[in-house]
């Protein structure tokens, strides 16, 4: 019987599954990672390491550089400002001088047909004389009184003075303006009180300035009370009560204080208003033991203040004998220490 023969097994060997991207990964990063030989140069990975390891440095050196370029910014501007302030502190304690006037330049109505005042040139006339005068005396800051608006333009052409209020209160208003010399000083504020003025309650200037050079602030108040015996008395003795009351308010405030006008009076408003505000004449005068007005002869314009010393007083009659005005022109030197 024949044999019969089993087939031989064969043992296969079971297939390996194909590399996964993560060994492949591995594999090429291990091959990287390989040194090549001693003389070789290091691997690729060593050099990204490297390379960012430098970058991380220089970014961090350069950070270090801006900060130190902000914290010297800091600084200069630190230093610029502690000058600035230095700066400002010297000036607002430097002293200083300005000249200070006050003139009723007598109204255009008044020269005008049917005016009180026909034997005077018409106004477009004496303009022209006045400015003469207000650029004779140098005058920083001029109180002025009775300046109509026809007046004050051609005086503002003819002398380049600002006014306050000027035309801000209206054509019908600047009878009391404030003219000053901008390039002297400038306005940092304007207000005004109330007076009687034969008959009609009229708004008076008050302004605070500020000397350009050393930016030391000071203010002028322009007053005109009303003339007259009767009720107009008693209108021009409350005008007198006004100002003494915001003189005293403005003292408060710590900064010097001029006053000018045609007051209407001579002792009576040297004695009722002068030690009641603390003021002193430039034309000098006290009151420390009892009234002693200023020496004569007296005229019903003034300029006075506190927180100044005062020289170089003039009572300059050009207008009354050129028939520019009925008013003297009054001006003196005020020195801030």
């Amino acid at each position: 019987m024949a044999s019969v023969m089993e087939p031989e097994v064969t043992t296969a060997r079971d297939p390996q599954p194909p590399a996964s991207s993560v060994e492949r990964a591995t594999e090429a990063a291990a091959s990287e990672a390989t040194i090549l030989s001693p003389a070789g140069s290091p691997d690729r990975l060593l050099r990204l390491q490297r390379a960012r390891e430098l970058a991380r440095q220089e970014a961090e050196e350069a950070r270090e550089r801006r900060e130190a370029r902000r914290e010297r910014l800091r600084e200069l501007a630190e230093k610029r400002a502690a000058r600035r302030e230095a700066a400002r502190e010297r000036r607002e304690s430097a002293p200083f001088s300005l000249r200070i006037g006050s003139f009723n330049v007598l109204g255009s109505q008044h020269t005008a047909p049917g005016g009180s005042r026909q034997k005077y040139p018409p106004a477009s006339t004496r303009t022209a004389g006045a400015a003469g005068v207000i650029g004779s005396h140098g005058v920083d800051v001029l109180g002025t009184q009775e300046l109509q608006a026809d007046q004050l333009r051609d005086l503002q052409n003819r002398t380049g003075m600002a006014a306050w209020p000027g035309f801000g209160w209206g054509d019908k208003e600047t009878d009391n303006s404030i003219l000053y010399d901008p390039g002297v000083v400038e306005v940092v504020s304007g207000s005004s009180f109330t007076i009687p003025f034969m008959g009609t309650p009229r708004p008076q200037p008050i302004v605070r300035f500020r000397h350009e050079a050393t930016g030391r602030e000071f203010y002028v108040v322009n007053t005109h009370p009303s003339a007259g015996g009767g009720s107009y008395l008693a209108e021009r003795r409350q005008g007198q009560a006004a100002l003494v009351n915001v003189v005293n308010d403005l003292e408060s405030e710590g900064v010097p204080i001029l006053v000018t006008g045609d007051m209407n009076d001579r002792e009576e408003f040297y004695c009722r208003v002068m030690p009641a505000a603390g003021l002193v004449a430039s034309n000098g005068g006290s009151y420390g033991s009892g009234c002693q007005p200023p020496p004569s002869p007296l005229p019903v314009d003034w300029v006075v203040g506190t927180g100044a010393s005062w020289s170089e007083y003039r009572r300059d009659t050009t207008p009354t004998d050129r028939r520019i005005s009925d008013h003297f022109f009054i001006s003196a030197l005020a020195s801030f220490s």
